[in-house]
């Protein structure tokens, strides 16, 4: 699985932000300073990050938000978004709407150790009750109507990339429930 990547991130949620289907710049500026002023910050952090906050303060019209950019920028330095919003710097003068969208950026970057470890306790309080039940793999995999193999590679092996999250949660409910 590849890693998640900043600025493909703040790209992509500035895209669903601001509902549209493809990301220009001069737009985003715009709707920033009067429909959509939602997308401000992420969109400074993008600029930010692939480099281009000249082109975006260009951009700006509004007094109000073009000082909270700069104040932005200032905090900011030199310093790589990611080392920040993956806990190695912290920024002080950053404000807490830009602090909100790098700790969103963190979630969703540590989502596959997250669910990984879900799966893992999950897994170990399913073996436990499976073992104390004496409930059988085949029985667990028909009730359910999962796929035979990848549920006793589960079960029997804590193999956790063969079954989602959902599935590992139905297990262990449906062995609470035995």
């Amino acid at each position: 699985m590849r890693r998640l990547v900043f600025n493909r991130w703040i790209k992509r949620l500035l895209v669903e932000l601001a509902d549209t289907s493809s990301f220009n710049l001069r737009k985003f500026a715009a709707a920033a300073q009067k429909d959509i002023p939602r997308i401000a910050e992420p969109l400074l952090l993008y600029a930010y990050d692939t480099q281009i906050t000249e082109k975006l303060l260009d951009l700006i019209w509004d007094k109000e938000l073009l000082a909270s950019y700069k104040t932005a920028l200032q905090a900011l330095g030199k310093k790589n978004l990611s080392e920040i919003a993956l806990g190695s710097h912290y920024v002080p003068g950053l404000s807490r709407e830009y602090i909100k969208i790098l700790n969103s950026y963190r979630v969703a970057y540590q989502r596959p150790e997250t669910v990984r470890e879900s799966k893992k306790m999950r897994w170990e309080r399913s073996r436990t009750l499976q073992l104390e039940k004496g409930v059988s793999a085949a029985e667990i995999y028909h009730a359910l109507k999962l796929n035979p193999g990848n549920t006793n590679a589960y079960l029997k092996h804590g193999s956790l990339d063969k079954v989602s999250l959902e599935t590992a949660t139905a297990i262990m409910k449906f062995l609470y429930a035995y």
